[in-house]
C-alpha cells in the first residue's frame, strides 16, 4: 500500500466523522465538511509532493460509490459521492479501495437485516458516511499491521 501520510489520514478521519453526525441526523452532508476536508488533504498533498495520487484516488472513490447510482439516484446520495473524494483524495487510490471495501462489507449486512426486517428508518435510506468512517479506520488498522508508515 502505497503511504498517504499519517496527517492525511487523520484528516480524512475528522472530515468523515464530521459528515457522519449531520448524515445520520438529517440524511445529508453539508458541503461546508467536504470543501474543508478537500482543500486540508489539497494542500498536504501538494505540500507533500502526493498531489497525482489525492486527483487519482478522489476521482477513483468518487466513482465506486456512484456506481449504484446507475440503479437509480436514489441508490446512493450525491453528499456520499463528494465525501468519497475526501475519503480518497486523504487516503490515495490503494487506500480508498480498502476503505470502500471495508465501508461496504460493514453495511451489507445492516441493509440486509432491515430489508428483511423492512424497517425503513426515514425514508428508507441508510446514511453511508458512518460507514466510510468506519472504512478508513479500516484502512488504518491494516496499514498498521502491514507496517505501512
Amino acid at each position: 500500500m502505497a503511504d498517504p501520510g499519517w496527517v492525511g489520514v487523520v484528516v480524512t478521519l475528522v472530515a468523515t466523522v464530521a459528515a457522519a453526525v449531520p448524515d445520520i441526523r438529517e440524511r445529508r452532508i453539508p458541503n461546508a465538511i467536504v470543501v474543508a476536508g478537500l482543500l486540508a488533504i489539497g494542500v498536504l498533498a501538494v505540500g507533500g509532493g502526493r498531489w497525482t495520487d489525492a486527483l487519482a484516488g478522489g476521482a477513483l472513490g468518487m466513482m465506486f460509490v456512484a456506481l449504484p447510482r446507475l440503479a437509480g439516484p436514489a441508490a446512493v446520495g450525491g453528499g456520499d459521492i463528494k465525501l468519497a473524494a475526501v475519503v480518497g483524495s486523504g487516503l490515495g487510490p490503494p487506500g480508498v479501495l480498502v476503505a470502500i471495501g471495508v465501508a461496504v462489507a460493514v453495511a451489507t449486512p445492516v441493509v440486509a437485516v432491515r430489508a428483511v426486517r423492512r424497517d425503513e428508518d426515514r425514508d428508507g435510506t441508510l446514511p453511508f458516511a458512518p460507514y466510510l468512517a468506519l472504512g478508513v479506520v479500516g484502512y488504518a488498522a491494516i496499514a498498521v499491521a502491514v507496517g505501512v508508515g
